[in-house]
C-alpha cells in the first residue's frame, strides 16, 4: 500500500490552526478529522450524521491507522465533529487545498463562476443569515477547481472577490484566457485582465445594456462576418434536443480594435453565437442568440471552443450537487470548509477520470465516468486510498 501523498497530506493539515484553546485537552486532532472526512466524503458519506457513522464503523481501518500511525483511533461524538468542522480556519484549508492541485492544472483556460451553498441557510428559517456563496476558479483543460474564493450576503459579491483574486500572483499569468459569465462583464476585471497581458471571453448581457447595443450595431455594421463557424455536421445533442450553434466574428482587419468604447478598452473581437435547439420528441425549434466580446483575435472554431468550455464550470458544479450533494447540507454557519473539502474530494475523481477515462474500472464492463468512480469508492477502501497517491 502507498503512504506517501497521504503522509504528506496529513502533514500539510497539521499546519492549519486548532482552534480549541486548551491543546492539552484534544482527544481529537484537527489534522486527523480532516483528513478521516475527505476520507468519508471520497466514500459517499456526504452529511455530519453520514461521516460520523462511517468513522465509528471505521476506527479500526487499517489505511487510517497506517497514515495515522496509530493502533487506536479516537472517534468524536456527531455533535463535536460539528462544531469541529464548523470552526476550521477556511483561508489556511484553502491554502493547502491550492498547494495540493497546483501541480495537476494547466491554468491557461480558466473559467470562473460562482455558485450559492443552498444548505448554508436551512429552508429560510434563519431569516437574518442570507444564503453565502463560493467562487470557483476552474482550469478549463483539466477540469479542477484549484481555488475558491468565499462570498457572504449576497452572489454580487463575485465582483471585488474576483477584482481580489485577479491581484494575486496565482492567478494572474500571463497569456491566460478568463471565461466567465455576465455578471462579471465589468470595466475594471476586463481592464485588469488586459493590463495584465492576459485575455478574456465575456458575455454581455442585460447587465451591460448599452454595451450589447453597441457590441450587436456593430456587427451588424459589417457586410458579412469576419469568420463564421457551423457545428451542425459534428451531430451534437442536449437535453433530447439537436443543437447546433453558427459562431459568428467580427474583427476590424486594419488594426486590433473592432470597437471603440469609452470604459471597456481594447476590445479586438464580437462574438456572435446563435444557437438552435430542435426536439427529437416535439420537432419544436427555439433559436436564442447572444453576443461576447474578447481582448484578443482568433478564429470562430477557436472562439466556439473556448465558449463551450467555459460550461465545463457549470459541470462541476452539477457533479458537486449529484455526487457530493452539496443543495443538501446544512451549514448556516460557516459552511466553506466542508466546501473545500467537497471540491478537494471531486478534484481526486476528476484525476481519476482523466488519467482512466478511456479504461473500463474494476471490470470490463464498467465504464470510468464520474458516477462510477464514486460508486466503486463506496465498496473499495484501496480505491479511495490510491485515488490519494495519483
Amino acid at each position: 500500500m502507498k503512504l506517501k501523498q497521504k503522509k504528506l497530506l496529513l502533514e500539510e493539515l497539521k499546519t492549519v490552526k486548532d482552534f480549541r484553546v486548551d491543546k492539552h485537552k484534544i482527544l481529537y486532532p484537527l489534522h486527523e478529522i480532516l483528513f478521516m472526512t475527505l476520507f468519508a466524503l471520497l466514500k459517499g458519506n456526504t452529511t455530519f450524521k453520514e461521516m460520523h457513522l462511517w468513522m465509528e464503523f471505521s476506527a479500526n481501518n487499517k489505511i487510517l491507522k497506517k497514515v495515522f500511525d496509530k493502533k487506536e483511533i479516537t472517534i468524536p461524538c456527531k455533535s463535536t465533529l460539528h462544531r469541529i468542522l464548523m470552526n476550521v480556519d477556511n483561508n489556511a484549508l484553502e491554502v493547502i487545498f491550492r498547494r495540493y492541485f497546483k501541480k495537476f492544472i494547466e491554468k491557461k483556460n480558466v473559467a470562473v463562476d460562482g455558485k450559492w451553498l443552498n444548505g448554508s441557510d436551512i429552508n429560510a428559517q434563519y431569516t437574518q443569515q442570507s444564503h453565502n456563496a463560493i467562487l470557483n476558479i476552474l482550469d478549463k483543460d483539466t477540469k479542477i477547481v484549484f481555488a475558491h474564493s468565499f462570498l457572504e450576503h449576497t452572489k454580487k459579491s463575485e465582483i471585488p472577490a474576483f477584482e481580489g483574486l485577479l491581484k494575486d500572483n496565482f492567478f494572474s499569468n500571463e497569456s491566460q484566457i478568463f471565461s466567465f459569465d455576465a455578471l462579471l462583464t465589468q470595466s475594471e476585471i476586463l481592464n485588469t485582465i488586459d493590463s495584465q497581458g492576459s485575455f478574456f471571453i465575456a458575455k454581455v448581457k442585460g447587465n451591460q445594456k448599452l454595451l450589447k447595443e453597441k457590441a450587436k450595431l456593430t456587427a451588424d455594421n459589417f457586410n458579412k462576418p469576419t469568420d463564421s463557424y457551423n457545428d451542425e455536421e459534428l451531430n451534437i445533442t442536449e437535453r433530447d434536443c439537436r443543437v447546433t450553434r453558427v459562431v459568428d466574428v467580427f474583427q476590424n482587419r486594419d488594426c486590433d480594435r473592432v470597437m471603440h468604447h469609452s470604459v471597456f478598452h481594447n476590445i479586438q473581437s464580437i462574438i456572435k453565437v446563435t444557437k438552435t435547439s430542435t426536439s427529437f420528441k416535439t420537432g419544436e425549434i427555439k433559436a436564442t442568440t447572444e453576443y461576447l466580446i474578447a481582448n484578443y483575435k482568433a478564429n470562430a472554431k477557436e472562439f466556439r471552443e473556448k465558449i463551450l468550455q467555459h460550461w465545463r464550470v457549470e459541470t462541476y458544479h452539477y457533479h458537486l450537487d449529484n455526487l457530493m450533494e452539496e443543495d443538501d447540507h446544512i451549514a448556516y454557519i460557516n459552511p466553506f470548509s466542508i466546501s473545500i473539502l467537497r471540491s478537494f474530494a471531486l478534484n481526486l475523481y476528476q484525476i481519476y477520470f482523466n488519467k482512466n477515462k478511456d479504461e473500463k474500472i474494476l471490470s470490463p464492463r464498467t465504464k470510468t465516468t464520474m458516477a462510477n468512480i464514486s460508486h466503486c469508492c463506496k465498496h473499495d477502501d484501496e480505491l479511495v486510498s490510491n485515488l490519494f497517491e495519483q
